[in-house]
């Protein structure tokens, strides 16, 4: 191979290396990483900087907070009752457009009561809408719900 056409190879590739790190730069991984790595860590001000300002989220079982502050209150009252012991999201679905996307899926949450120190594993699902906000995916929109309680059968006579 004559120098000329090595030169110009290792400027292909040079070019194809930072074309492809500039695609992966270009694709930030999404609010649900950040999330569950802050949840784990136990960190409410973690948490709510994978939030928008203004975003919304309908806690489970609780009520709707607005807003990156009351967002990170209301996991702060959480995590100043329970500590994280595992976190975890399984996607099952998306629907993206530009800079903004939807996902669905299922959790699991493992905590332990910090008073009885008693574990207990949640498993719920959730929806949520997420912007692509000065180079990070932030959640405008969460709705977490716990799965409901087993049915119970009733007694047969």
């Amino acid at each position: 191979m004559s120098m000329r056409n090595r030169l110009a190879a290792a400027l292909l590739l040079c070019g194809f290396v930072t074309a492809t790190g500039a695609a992966m730069a270009a694709d930030p991984p999404p609010a649900g990483d950040c999330f569950v790595a802050a949840f784990k860590a136990n960190d409410a001000d973690a948490v709510a900087a994978c939030y928008a300002e203004d975003a919304i989220i309908w806690f489970p079982g609780g009520p709707m907070a607005q807003g990156r502050t009351a967002i990170r209150d209301g996991f702060a009252h959480h995590f100043g009752e329970f500590e994280i012991k595992d976190a975890s999201l399984t996607q099952m679905g998306e629907a993206a457009s530009a800079d903004t996307r939807t996902t669905w899926g299922t959790y699991t949450i493992t905590s332990a009561h910090k008073t009885t120190q008693k574990e207990s594993v949640e498993h719920g699902r959730y929806v949520d809408v997420q912007k692509l906000i000065d180079g990070k995916w932030l959640y405008i929109v969460d709705h977490p719900s716990n799965d409901p309680a087993p049915a119970v059968e009733s007694a047969k006579p």
